[in-house]
């Protein structure tokens, strides 16, 4: 797994996890409300469902959109492997952002 490879998927892995979690409270959300109901009340399993999938593709989009201006040379990349920067975090000693390829840490 080259450098890129594995940036890619850090970007890319946790857009599955809104999509998972609305499945997860869909299925539960069924088996808590599949006692009888009243006619007419909304279905709460298929919303909880669309809106896990909409908040996946929403920080799909976000994280393309990085994706994007790393590859046309606007983002912040590492200087050893060359890949996209994370988030700045506070460390030991002072602010810093790691490299999302190979890891190494780079002052901010």
């Amino acid at each position: 797994m080259s450098y890129v490879d594995r940036m890619c998927l850090r970007l890319m892995a946790p857009c599955l996890l809104p999509a998972l979690c609305g499945a997860l409270l869909a299925w539960s959300a069924e088996g808590l409300l599949g006692l009888p109901r009243a006619a007419g009340a909304p279905d709460l399993p298929s919303y909880l469902i669309v809106a896990g999938g909409a908040a996946s593709v929403a920080l799909y989009a976000v994280q393309a959109g990085r994706l994007l201006r790393w590859r046309r040379g606007r983002g912040a990349a590492c200087y050893v492997c060359g890949c996209l920067l994370g988030r700045a975090r506070e460390g030991r000693w002072g602010v810093y952002r790691p490299c999302l390829g190979c890891g190494k840490q780079h002052g901010v």
